[in-house]
């Protein structure tokens, strides 16, 4: 079994790191912040490189910048949980940056040739932005202001919703089931929670960690508490996991989190009972044009004589 989920785990680490493309630098790194990559824990320093896919996570007021080298930038704010790719990537046609819940700053940097910085979460993506966004999304509502430039919003709620327009100053909120709301300027309990560090426009400081090698300190494995958000997500986001974190499995405690609210993550089911995905052994039936079986053949009774009997 050991040898089984080395084997998963490397293949896991290979993959990201052989595959995925760097996806930006910490530059700015307050309070608490780890990195979840392939079956692994990491710390999130300042000038650590992070990978296309990474698992974000923020503590209590905590504060993550992620710079790129077009000056694109992401900033976390406190409790937020995202999965980091470049903001111009596309996975499925939809934007790679995908924010669970939290808060979300996103500064566009250069025109890319393909796509133009973007980012997905739960309800609704914001596309094609030229300028600055900040957002926040939680489990039955989000909001995003924008602060300057201009972006497109889609309802991922509503298939085929068309888009809305955004442009410097707008906001617009969604709560649960409801229509948007689209406003002239934020709402005042959206300006009195935004985070601090979201207040001011900061520096660019992507050169100072330029050609410098920083490595992520490993805080071990990670339990399920920490991942269930992800395990649990919507169904093109949760099902990239099964494969990737197939070696838990093995670990009784995640396993047993795992079958308890499968109901959840059915994806999960072939992983936890692989025994009933197993081929049915085919009837065995005898071929066209057999001989009769062999063994005994049984032999008709006699019949009683029904004639007259002869003298």
């Amino acid at each position: 079994m050991f040898r089984s989920v080395a084997a998963v785990a490397m293949l896991g680490i290979s993959t990201l790191a052989g595959a995925a493309e760097p996806s930006g630098i910490a530059t700015i790194v307050e309070g608490k912040a780890v990195v979840i990559r392939a079956l692994y824990k990491l710390d999130a320093a300042e000038g650590v490189r992070l990978l296309a896919d990474d698992l974000v996570h923020t503590g209590n007021d905590a504060f993550l910048r992620i710079e790129y080298d077009d000056g694109t930038s992401v900033d976390l704010g406190p409790e937020t949980l995202l999965q980091l790719n470049h903001p111009a990537r596309r996975k499925s046609e939809r934007p790679g940056l995908y924010l669970l819940s939290g808060w979300l700053k996103l500064t566009s940097g250069k025109p890319q040739a393909r796509y133009s910085a973007s980012f997905a979460s739960p309800r609704f993506d914001v596309l094609d932005l030229a300028g600055v966004v900040v957002v926040h999304a939680d489990n039955g509502s989000g909001a995003v202001f924008d602060e300057q430039g201009t972006a497109r919003w889609i309802d991922h709620r509503a298939r085929g919703a068309k888009p809305i327009i955004l442009k410097g100053g707008d906001f617009l909120a969604v709560r649960q089931d409801e229509p948007p709301s689209l406003q002239a300027r934020p709402a005042p309990d959206f300006v009195a929670s935004l985070p601090r560090s979201f207040r001011d426009a900061l520096p660019l400081r992507l050169a100072k960690f330029q050609g410098r090698q920083v490595v992520a300190k490993s805080q071990g494995a990670f339990s399920y508490s920490e991942v269930e958000s992800w395990v649990n997500a919507e169904p093109p986001i949760r099902r990239q996991f099964v494969l990737l974190w197939r070696a838990k499995a093995d670990d009784a405690a995640f396993r047993a989190s795992l079958e308890r609210s499968l109901s959840l993550h059915p994806e999960w089911e072939p992983v936890l009972y692989p025994e009933l995905y197993e081929p049915k052994p085919a009837a065995q039936t005898a071929p066209a044009g057999a001989g009769p079986a062999s063994g005994p053949v049984a032999v008709p009774a006699p019949q009683p004589q029904t004639g007259a009997a002869t003298h």
